[in-house]
């Protein structure tokens, strides 16, 4: 750091024996001032400073960098209505040179939180209409984003294809949430089953069955029992009504079925929902076997792997009574109830379940027939 002559000229003023100063001349008049002498203490102080000196130059200042801003990479409702860890207005300045579908779909979102509703319609449309199309996930959000921008715009009759389109396509938890009527409150459908509660089809906000792919339901002599096989404990009648109507899209767009597999799904709170109109046949217990067979659903995965769980007493009490009001309204046989697994080689109703609906179908068939209140028995 030092050159040689620099560093030469320092050991001699460190090393060299002190020089004594000349004695003060006599008189009134002064001399000229000599250089103090270095003796041991300032030899000492010079070997401070010079140590000094080299640190402070071989020390480089550090400068604290602000952490750079990565814009999305993933497509989810927990990140694309994620709350920015950047005011709105500074992310959406660092992503007006971001392309990729979670960047322009986190952008409309910002341009709608910003209140700029026909900035957002013009991102989602770049992700809808682009020379590649989007993926059915990608496409339920940008729906969405253009249904909302409409509706600030104070014209929800223009999003309107926008939002059944999203509502179809929507498979992500928390964009099934904000699909829901802010007013979701289902209502009992008259107790059409003694003194079951049915909550209407309708609760649950359905997409339009596809009729042609349907067959007319036979009379009912026989009632299958079925787990959704997905974790799920909430009791809110927002989260069950979400739940099913993901059910549905799944069995319309994955397996080609022209509606929901299941009749009836009952939800972990003990609520029973409408599924599949009962006059239409379902499509739960494969091929023939769905020929006069009512399909009941419980929500919930009741396996014995971690991720199960097992039904709570308020869904088997509700299904108990449900199957028993099928069975008396239809003159069923009391050997008319089955789990999945007794048509398939599947663990449906899960290892938790299935041994409750055979110990319940004994009782039943301890009972023989149900006839109901004036008509003979068949």
């Amino acid at each position: 750091m030092f050159d040689r002559r620099f560093q030469t000229k320092w050991r001699r003023l460190l090393v060299e024996p002190s020089i004594q100063p000349p004695a003060r001349p006599t008189g009134g008049r002064r001399g000229p001032r000599t250089r103090p002498a270095s003796g041991p203490g300032g030899r000492a102080a010079l070997a401070l400073v010079t140590a000094l000196f080299v640190l402070a130059a071989c020390v480089q200042p550090r400068t604290s960098r602000t952490p750079r801003y990565q814009p999305p990479a993933t497509i989810s409702g927990d990140v694309t209505f994620a709350p920015g860890e950047l005011p709105a207005e500074r992310e959406l300045q660092h992503l007006e040179s971001a392309y990729t579908e979670p960047a322009l779909l986190r952008r409309a979102w910002l341009e709608l939180e910003l209140q700029r509703p026909q900035q957002a319609l013009e991102t989602a449309a770049r992700v809808i209409y682009a020379e590649q199309p989007p993926s059915a996930h990608t496409e339920s959000f940008a729906r969405y984003l253009r249904a909302e921008a409409f509706r600030r715009q104070g014209h929800p009759e223009r999003g309107a294809f926008d939002l059944q389109r999203a509502r179809e396509l929507a498979m992500d938890p928390e964009l099934q949430r904000r699909l829901l009527p802010a007013t979701l409150t289902p209502q009992p459908a008259g107790l059409p089953w003694g003194d079951v509660a049915v909550q209407p089809r309708d609760s649950w906000q359905p997409i339009g069955a596809n009729r042609t792919n349907l067959d007319r339901m036979q009379r009912p002599r026989r009632v299958t029992i079925h787990h959704s096989a997905m974790y799920f404990r909430d009791t809110r009648p927002q989260a069950a009504a979400a739940q099913i109507a993901r059910i549905q899209r799944q069995h319309m767009r994955d397996r080609n079925f022209g509606d929901i597999g299941y009749h009836f799904l009952i939800d972990p709170s003990g609520r029973v929902w409408e599924g599949r109109e009962l006059h239409w046949q379902g499509a739960h217990a494969s091929g023939s076997n769905n020929v006069a067979n009512i399909g009941i659903c419980l929500l919930g995965n009741f396996v014995r792997q971690r991720d199960g769980q097992g039904p709570s007493p308020a869904q088997v009490r509700s299904m108990e009574r449900l199957v028993v009001n099928l069975m008396r309204h239809y003159r069923m046989r009391g050997d008319a109830l089955f789990c999945h697994s007794d048509f398939k080689s599947t663990q449906c109703p899960g290892p938790r379940m299935a041994p409750i609906v055979r110990q319940f179908a004994r009782q039943l068939q301890a009972r023989g027939h149900f006839v109901a209140a004036g008509e003979e028995d068949e």
